[in-house]
């Protein structure tokens, strides 16, 4: 465990103000708002170090730059859907291809044997859904609300 600085507190903090996966450049964003000279650099270094403590998790999504996310402890893996072990434990995601978020899925369709051809065994899997956040749906349906009205 390394010790405790500001930096290393903004970048952490940015997580849980957020509540969602995080870009490095969208810590940063977070980060400045408790440490403002911090660095991209600055972060990177921190990332790496809470990814060594096993504090965050990385997720890697084809064709996207790396993001982060807080790892989960041992007693959250009481879950449904969650596997009866640690190893078992995996986490499924929510890409928007409007704004670019990801976000926790908080559920798994469970096993995928069936979906695997005959004889052949599935050891793990990764689930990420892509469309629209409510976000972005809600702005979309506001713009076509007022696009539509004439002054």
């Amino acid at each position: 465990m390394q010790r405790l600085t500001r930096q290393r507190n903004a970048v952490f903090s940015a997580f849980s103000d957020a509540g969602r996966v995080l870009t490095a450049p969208q810590i940063l964003a977070h980060a400045r708002e408790i440490v403002p000279e911090i660095s991209l650099s600055t972060v990177y270094r921190q990332v790496s170090l809470l990814l060594a403590d096993g504090e965050i998790a990385k997720v890697e999504l084809p064709g996207e730059p790396a993001r982060y996310e807080v790892a989960c402890k041992p007693a959250a893996h009481g879950q449904p859907g969650h596997g009866d072990s640690h190893a078992d434990h995996h986490h499924h995601y929510f890409h928007c291809s409007s704004c670019g978020q990801v976000y926790l899925l908080h559920s798994c369709p469970g096993p995928m044997d069936d979906l695997a051809p005959k004889g052949f065994q599935v050891k793990s899997h990764e689930v990420t859904l892509h469309g629209i956040c409510a976000s972005c749906a809600g702005a979309e349906t506001a713009g076509k609300g007022r696009a539509g009205k004439s002054h």
